[in-house]
């Protein structure tokens, strides 16, 4: 492969090219969209809108580098895999940019008539393989069962995962055109049935109303882990998959990944907030469950609600907040008692500092109405105990008789009473 190839991707959403990412330097590069004239443009990003234009590396390298795992040991095995000297996400992303978070492929010159032939593989797994492959990703060890580099996935985040394929035929490794359509996560290590504690607390959501990620627990051989259906993926009625494209608030605001929490300099929820009224097609709706998100994860300890773990989803110009994923009530394994935010209420940081006064006062700041807000606290700390008994009542989580969840459980009783309080 020359030279000038080898710093040029392009960019393609669902067998189109959208534009191209050129490096001209070690700390130089660029974004360039195509004409869009002829279709309906998604840009990469709110801050990067198009649809015609360059963007520089200011906005563009903080935006890649979301695109990759937050974890050093798995980014320092895949350089020395591909032979990568240089730590730039670019270097990553031409071996594993083909399938990640969101619609866009970044594709080297040399894949690209294949990804937009709709080109790809299906590799079959059996369970003990699945097994394999999330303790490798426990390991920070490359994870394919499939030799070779092309598009492989990358999975943001700090928490070990892999992407895979799952059809009535079972589950498979893709890759190309091919997109995943679940991630699965082992538990996290240190953490007693953190697991299940993620789905009880995915689904205690859904039962109070808000939007979130659909999920199982599953065992593959001796490994058990969470799987979590994509919502960035949908089946056509043609029974083909399609990627849809999203970015977290850090991408979308310009912020770097490693500071995702507010008290690190990362978004705050009023920045967030604000991001919604400015850019959202249903700005009313969103900021609402914005706000509710933010009242789920104070009502259940959930504190690692940073920003990058809300999204946006965009299609051509709408652009809508995304379900809720990554909840983690953190009641399973404290009282709550000298639990922090993620996001501060008001200037808190302390949950158990935050008053629903506090709510109220920041009501404007989160563009929602002050007596709204106070109903939908009283709402979820009504039916939140219920929704979490009910969720964990679920037979692929009952099954284990978890300590770990009845602990949640009777933390969360507790912590509810101390709420009512303010």
């Amino acid at each position: 492969m020359n030279g000038a190839t080898e710093h040029f991707l392009h960019v393609v959403m669902n067998g189109r090219v959208i534009g191209d990412v050129q490096r001209s330097g070690k700390r130089r590069m660029r974004l360039r969209y195509e004409d869009s004239s002829t279709g309906r443009f998604t840009p990469l990003s709110v801050s990067m809108p198009g649809p015609s234009g360059r963007y520089r590396e200011a906005l563009l390298v903080p935006w890649l580098q979301g695109l990759l795992p937050d974890r050093p040991e798995l980014l320092r095995q895949w350089r020395r895999r591909f032979g990568i000297a240089d730590t730039s996400p670019f270097s990553l992303l031409r071996h594993v940019g083909e399938d990640v978070a969101g619609a866009a492929q970044f594709v080297r010159p040399d894949r690209l008539q294949a990804v937009l032939d709709g080109r790809g593989d299906l590799d079959a797994l059996d369970s003990g393989e699945v097994a394999e492959m999330l303790r490798r990703a426990r390991a920070d060890l490359p994870v394919s069962v499939k030799e070779g580099s092309n598009g492989k996935f990358s999975l943001a985040g700090a928490q070990a995962k892999i992407a895979l394929h799952r059809s009535d035929q079972g589950w498979s490794d893709p890759s190309g055109a091919v997109p995943s359509t679940h991630i699965v996560k082992p538990p996290i290590p240190g953490m007693a049935d953190q697991d299940l504690v993620e789905a009880v607390t995915l689904r205690t959501a859904t039962g109070l109303g808000l939007r979130a990620a659909r999920c199982a627990i599953e065992e593959f051989d001796d490994e058990r882990g969470i799987v979590v259906t994509r919502y960035d993926r949908i089946q056509r009625s043609n029974r083909r998959w399609q990627r849809v494209h999203q970015e977290d608030m850090c991408q979308a605001l310009a912020v770097w990944p490693d500071r995702k929490y507010e008290s690190q300099g990362g978004p705050s929820a009023a920045t967030i907030a604000d991001l919604i009224q400015q850019t959202n097609g249903k700005p009313e709706d969103d900021t609402r469950r914005f706000a509710q998100a933010l009242i789920f994860n104070w009502l259940t300890c959930a504190t690692d609600g940073h920003a990058r773990n809300y999204s946006l989803l965009l299609s051509g110009a709408d652009i809508r907040l995304a379900p809720l994923y990554d909840l983690n009530s953190h009641l399973a394994y404290t009282d709550g008692a000298g639990n922090d935010l993620s996001m501060a209420v008001n200037g808190s940081f302390r949950a158990a500092a935050v008053s629903v006064d506090d709510w109220a006062r920041f009501a404007t700041r989160l563009h929602v109405d002050r007596d709204w807000l106070r109903e939908e606290i009283t709402r979820q700390a009504d039916g939140l105990l219920d929704a979490m008994a009910h969720a964990a009542k679920s037979e692929d989580i009952a099954r284990y008789d978890s300590a770990t969840v009845a602990r949640l459980l009777t933390n969360t009783e507790a912590w509810l009473k101390r709420v009512a309080r303010s």
